[in-house]
């Protein structure tokens, strides 16, 4: 699993904040939780900003590295104007992160599951004496 600091939080046209690290951190490390193959990630937040009528949207990319994939999920912010507020567009970013990992989780247990299967069945027979 992914060691603390092997997460980073990186903040592009914006002025860092210590209460949005935090909690990009810990919401990294709640994915780290779910898929421990996680050897790297990374959380970009950019503050895209707007000279309309609305504040400035946040645009999220996540970058996690596993063995054998490359997981890079980026939420397009001008889609959905509840990505004024960081916290909702990290937190939309994590859950498609999230289910990302779900589905590499699924295909890495049914392969092992496979492997196993095939171990088993291609066992030599046992002589009865």
């Amino acid at each position: 699993m992914a060691e603390a600091g092997q997460l980073s939080v990186i903040f592009h046209s914006m002025e860092p904040s210590e209460a949005v690290r935090k909690r990009g951190e810990a919401l990294l490390q709640r994915l780290a939780r779910l898929s421990p193959d996680i050897m790297r990630g990374k959380m970009v937040i950019e503050g895209r900003h707007r000279h309309h009528h609305q504040g400035n949207l946040y645009h999220v990319t996540i970058r996690l590295h596993l063995p054998g994939l490359d997981v890079e999920v980026t939420h397009d912010p001008e889609l959905n104007h509840a990505h004024e507020d960081v916290y909702v567009a990290m937190r939309d970013a994590c859950r498609a992160a999230r289910r990302q990992l779900g589905a590499y989780e699924d295909r890495r247990s049914s392969k092992a599951a496979r492997h196993e299967r095939e171990r088993f069945d291609n066992r030599p027979e046992r002589q009865a004496d």
